[in-house]
């Protein structure tokens, strides 16, 4: 009975097995995170970042973060006790991409981030072919992940060419704000050009 109890968690890592949820893992949430901010990630090329030097780090109990070089969160994984020795993890990525297609761009890397910790728990390589969504697929979303749809993709191009519209229209009109002020200060100027005046004496245009 020991033997079985003891091979239980073994099991569970090796196929994935024993009915838990795919962000489940039969270990406590200290040993889940002293296990990724131990794995650190190589600039190689075949990693979750590509050739991107990472940093691993974290709060020291249940968030572990991976940043940049430049100190740019890229992907973080927070960990909660799931009874008394499972663990929860969600994770997160929300940094790298540029505009509209920013939420497609963020949502490989989370995709690549679920499956380095997936391959870090259970012991084996990473597999940058399951890193295209095979692993991600079993883990339920994440409410902070921006939206990777191409319709999400095409709502925000709208709003952005919405937006530039409305700076265009807004600079237009603070544009003839100044060019009327321009105008008024330089007629203002042109009507007292000669003119000279003293404290208790009338104005004096020597024209007159």
């Amino acid at each position: 009975m020991r033997v079985r109890i003891f091979a239980l968690p073994v099991l569970c890592l090796a196929a994935s097995a024993c009915d838990l949820g795919g962000n489940i893992y039969p270990m406590t949430p200290d040993q889940v995170y002293s296990k990724l901010v131990e794995a650190k990630i190589k600039p190689s090329g075949k990693g979750p970042f590509g050739r991107i030097p990472m940093s691993v780090g974290g709060d020291g109990t249940s968030t572990v973060r991976w940043k940049t070089e430049f100190g740019t969160t890229m992907c973080e994984a927070n960990i909660t006790p799931e009874g008394a020795d499972k663990s929860r993890i969600m994770a997160y990525c929300g940094a790298g991409g540029e505009g509209a297609a920013a939420g497609l761009t963020q949502a490989l890397h989370r995709k690549a981030i679920i499956e380095h910790i997936d391959a870090t728990l259970r012991g084996r390589d990473y597999d940058a072919r399951l890193a295209t969504g095979s692993t991600a697929g079993t883990w339920p979303a994440d409410p902070r992940q921006a939206d990777a749809s191409l319709g999400g993709a095409a709502t925000e191009a709208l709003k952005m060419e919405r937006d530039m519209k409305e700076m265009i229209k807004e600079g237009e009109a603070q544009q003839k704000v100044d060019k009327a002020e321009a105008a008024q200060r330089l007629e203002q100027a042109r009507a007292t050009q000669g003119v000279t005046f003293k404290p208790g004496q009338p104005m004096i245009n020597p024209s007159n």
